[in-house]
């Protein structure tokens, strides 16, 4: 488990200064949220999906 600590350390300052960005695949309201989990249960989605807080 040393492995993903030391991971973490180094991964962490990398997400924070835009060197590693997260593969977003769509960003949803609440109104298509259902559309979205289906997205991610049938593996069509690409990378991550965000949920729009208004």
């Amino acid at each position: 488990m040393h492995w993903f600590a030391t991971a973490g350390q180094q991964l962490l300052p990398a997400v924070a200064d835009a060197r590693v960005r997260p593969l977003i695949d769509s960003t949803v309201t609440f109104d298509t949220a259902d559309k979205a989990a289906e997205r991610l249960r049938s593996h069509q989605a690409h990378g991550k999906i965000t949920l729009a807080v208004p």
